[in-house]
This record gives structure tokens, sequence and C-alpha cells, in this order.
């Protein structure tokens, strides 16, 4: 079941079919692989919804070493995704797999109050607006949880960063584009991933 469609809300945007196809989970190549066993075992799947739920279990149970060969799949197409969008938006293949930028204070806000507003048939663009007004009404103590969050998000990102590089990320830079200092693009990959996982929940 998707999210409650806003009256007037946004215009979803066309699928492009040259859009690379999005990486798949770890967790969905174990549900593959019990797809398979299944199969193989004689045993037809009547019941998805029971047979997902015996299998969310399964893997909840499972240490982090039984999921490795799972993992490592994951690993290796998240790597073709990010491979593949970098070609298909014009960047440069070594940024692939770039850590994106952490949210700003006031971004851990608006996902806060995103979440707040959920189930409320609210259109997009006025909760943005609401955000906006919200949080020019906040004073600085509390202003200060947000601040910490996206301060611990900063952390993250620093070590993601350097771990990417580690792993031979970036190893010949382009000049990046103002619109991509400024962090705009970002925000767009932000919004098409919120559209492409709508259209997952349907």
């Amino acid at each position: 079941m998707g999210r409650p469609k806003a009256e007037g809300g946004r215009k979803r945007k066309a699928k492009d079919p040259n859009k690379p196809k999005r990486s798949t989970s770890a967790y969905f190549y174990f549900l593959g692989k019990m797809r398979e066993d299944a199969k193989s075992s004689g045993k037809p799947i009547t019941k998805i919804a029971e047979f997902t739920k015996e299998c969310s279990a399964k893997w909840a149970k499972m240490t982090e070493k039984d999921k490795e060969p799972f993992s490592k799949k994951a690993a290796a197409d998240k790597k073709r995704y990010d491979a593949e969008m970098a070609a298909y938006k014009g960047k440069d293949p070594s940024e692939a797999g770039k850590p994106k930028r952490p949210q700003s204070a006031y971004f851990c806000f608006l996902a806060d109050f995103r979440e707040k507003m959920k189930g409320k048939n609210i259109d997009h663009k006025e909760i943005i607006k609401m955000a906006g007004e919200a949080w020019r009404n906040l004073d600085d103590n509390e202003k200060k949880p947000f601040e910490k969050l996206a301060q611990k998000e900063q952390e993250k990102y620093e070590q993601a960063l350097a771990d990417w590089r580690r792993g031979g990320g970036g190893a010949s830079p382009a000049k990046k584009s103002k619109q991509e200092e400024n962090g705009d693009d970002d925000d767009e990959e932000d919004e098409e991933d919120e559209d492409d996982d709508e259209d997952d929940d349907e």
C-alpha cells in the first residue's frame, strides 16, 4: 500500500526508460535465494505475505557472517548502479559511489516535520512552506537538537568520504560545477530517490 495521495499534489515525473535500474539490497538477494530454494524443493509459494514474513524472520536471526554472501552481491550491484548513474547524469565516473553530502540542521528538521505531516493529505509544496515558517519561528534552543544531528551526519559523511577515497574513489576528480558545489545536484537525486521510493511502495 502506497502513501496517501495529496489532493492537487505534485505531478509524478515520467519514468525514463534509460535510467539505470536501482541496486538490489542484500535482503532482496536473500529473498531471491529463498524463492529459488522453495521452487527447487517443489514447494509452491501460495501465500506471498506468509512466505515473506517467514523469510524476514529468518533474515533477522542470521549472523553477519551468514549474510555476507548476500551483502557482497549487494555491494557489487551498488557499484554497478553508482557507475551507471554517473554515466547517465554525465558525471565523472571516478565520482561514482561518492557519499552524499550530509543534511544541514534545517533538512534534519524538515525530515522530522515531514514525518509529523504524514497522512494529513497536505500538498508537498505546502509542507515545505509550512516547514520553512516553523523553522524561522524556532529559537536557538529549539534548533539545537537538529544542529547536533547535523553535526553527527557531518562526522559520518567525513568518515564515509575517507573510506571511499581509501577504496580508490575520486582517483581523477573532475572540476565540479557551481551547481554541484552548492549541493543542488544532491538535492535533485534526493527528489528522484523519493519518487522511486513512492513507486516501490505501490
